[in-house]
């Protein structure tokens, strides 16, 4: 019973549903406005319909302004050139290019040399070719609304559900990396994998690109803590910068390591930190004061073992690794602090 459900609930599922009634719609819609050839409106409907409502609805544009712009071209064609075998050549040659050229633009005119080409050809012979076209633009009109209509009523699958649910999983590796980080840091500053962070960099381009769908489309439509969404989005990107530049500092000083005497008040900095990050990431309420304590403990610790001498044991290299790391990891905790409390973080 469970793989039952899981097969009828799974996004694949719902988004063949959804592209089946959708192409259903569009026949019979088509049929009841008495449009001859309703084919194209189920061709338009399969072709817009995209996994995610963002998707669809950028299709939905494309495909329909691009149909709009080429059927003008269409009709242009039609008035200017005579339906003979040299003219019809003609017409197809400077139409096309004309569109194809104009992509440097805007890649909608690549829809439009498509919809030039089927409006100007398939009406040769019809002896009304303008109104074949309008008929053409408001057959594809018809797929594209149909597909628009079910994409935003029916199991609307958001490019935000999706954001938020890759951000809840990166920020626990965020975490996690953040932590082995430091360990490896308080472990003789081991060396660590300079790619360690190169698939959490790539996933951050792609959490950019999915944030600018919904703040340009689907905001417009459905009620989102798109702040929230930001400030998750913008704090993934900070705090893999911070981490990354981290991992350098721990992979650039050589020689034999030292037991750092801090160890305590690192690790559970870094451990508040890494709780932080889980919480920011999955949206939920964070108590910072564990956080607020282990920055705090830092400075002072810091200064009391200076005047111990303790850190003339270190090498000028050596000296500038182990600063900098405790500086960027307290510096990091200041930041999730701070984002915690920003007022559109997460709050009970």
């Amino acid at each position: 019973m469970p793989k039952t459900k899981d097969f009828f609930f799974n996004e694949h599922t719902r988004h063949g549903l959804k592209v089946g009634l959708a192409s259903v719609l569009a026949y019979v819609a088509s049929g009841l406005l008495g449009l001859p050839y309703a084919y194209w409106a189920v061709i338009t409907t399969v072709i817009v319909m995209q996994m995610h409502v963002a998707d669809s609805i950028q299709m939905c544009l494309y495909r329909f302004t691009g149909t709009a712009i080429g059927a003008a071209m269409g009709i242009a064609m039609i008035l200017i050139f005579p339906p003979t075998p040299l003219f019809t050549l003609l017409g197809i040659f400077v139409g096309t290019s004309v569109c194809a050229y104009l992509t440097r633009y805007n890649t909608r005119f690549r829809m439009a040399a498509i919809t030039v080409a089927i409006v100007y050809l398939t009406s040769l012979g019809d002896a009304h070719r303008i109104q074949f076209t309008l008929f053409r633009v408001a057959e594809i009109g018809m797929g594209v609304l149909c597909a628009f209509f079910v994409s935003v009523v029916v199991w609307p699958q958001r490019v935000a559900g999706a954001l938020r649910e890759r951000l809840r999983g990166q920020f626990v590796e965020l975490a996690e990396l953040a932590a082995l980080l430091m360990d490896n840091f308080l472990s003789l500053q081991k060396k660590t994998d300079p790619k360690l962070f190169d698939d959490l960099a790539r996933e951050n381009e792609k959490n950019r690109e999915m944030f600018h769908k919904v703040f340009v489309t689907e905001r417009r439509l459905f009620r989102d803590d798109v702040g929230l969404l930001s400030l998750q989005v913008s704090a993934f990107s900070s705090v893999l910068e911070r981490l990354r530049a981290m991992l350098i500092l721990l992979n650039e000083a050589e020689g034999e390591g030292f037991e750092i005497i801090m160890a305590p008040e690192l690790g559970e900095l870094t451990q508040a930190t890494a709780a932080a990050l889980r919480d920011l990431g999955a949206g939920l309420t964070h108590d910072c004061s564990r956080l607020e304590r282990a920055i705090s403990a830092i400075e002072p610790r810091f200064v009391e073992l200076r005047r111990q001498g303790v850190t003339q044991r270190f090498d000028a290299q050596r000296l500038f690794q182990v600063l900098g790391i405790i500086n960027s990891a307290q510096h990091l905790g200041d930041y999730v602090l701070e984002k915690l409390r920003r007022e559109d973080a997460p709050h009970s």
